[in-house]
């Protein structure tokens, strides 16, 4: 071969490698790009998953703050209600408020509001609130002995918590508690 020959097909030779180089960093720039774009198209999923939690958060909670204000007219009917009855005259009116009653807590019920369960319930601090412990043979210590006030929740979430009355276990006689002071 040729002196011209071989300066020739190297030429060739470092063309091709040149090439090759070329071909290699254009493969991967593509990766990288296509790695972007997986990248990207992950967070565009995370970001409308996300956005879709919080639209269904906002439509569910949307109504908390008008829930919280009408609690105190559920309290004044219910409390209406319970003095109706103890006079005479008070049947019909009571039997009337029972009716508009049963109608609001159905309205508040579909639209996720709920009554916090108290009497003879293990008394639980992050929905009842706690009034007073009372003495009792009702009811085992640390349950809901009483409710004072009713709690409530909208979709889970606490809105107001129970008011009530705590057992502080049976009542004790007076005898057991001389023995045990003078034990």
């Amino acid at each position: 071969m040729s002196i011209n020959k071989k300066e020739s097909f190297k030429k060739k030779v470092e063309q091709l490698e040149n090439e090759v180089k070329e071909l290699s960093k254009k493969a991967s720039e593509r990766d990288e790009y296509h790695d972007k774009y997986l990248r990207t198209l992950a967070e565009y999923d995370n970001a409308k998953k996300r956005m879709e939690r919080d639209i269904n958060d906002f439509v569910r909670f949307a109504n908390e703050k008008f829930v919280v204000e009408l609690l105190p007219v559920v309290d004044s009917f219910d409390r209406a209600r319970e003095a109706a009855k103890k006079h005479e005259n008070g049947a019909v009116f009571s039997e009337g408020l029972g009716m508009i009653l049963k109608q609001l807590h159905k309205c508040l019920e579909d639209n996720g509001v709920e009554k916090i369960k108290t009497v003879g319930e293990k008394f639980d601090p992050h929905i009842h609130e706690a009034l007073t412990m009372i003495q009792t043979d009702k009811h085992p210590e640390d349950t809901v002995a009483e409710e004072v006030s009713p709690g409530y929740v909208l979709n889970g979430k606490l809105l107001r918590a129970a008011k009530v009355k705590v057992s502080h276990g049976p009542k004790k006689n007076e005898e057991e508690e001389e023995e045990k002071t003078n034990g």
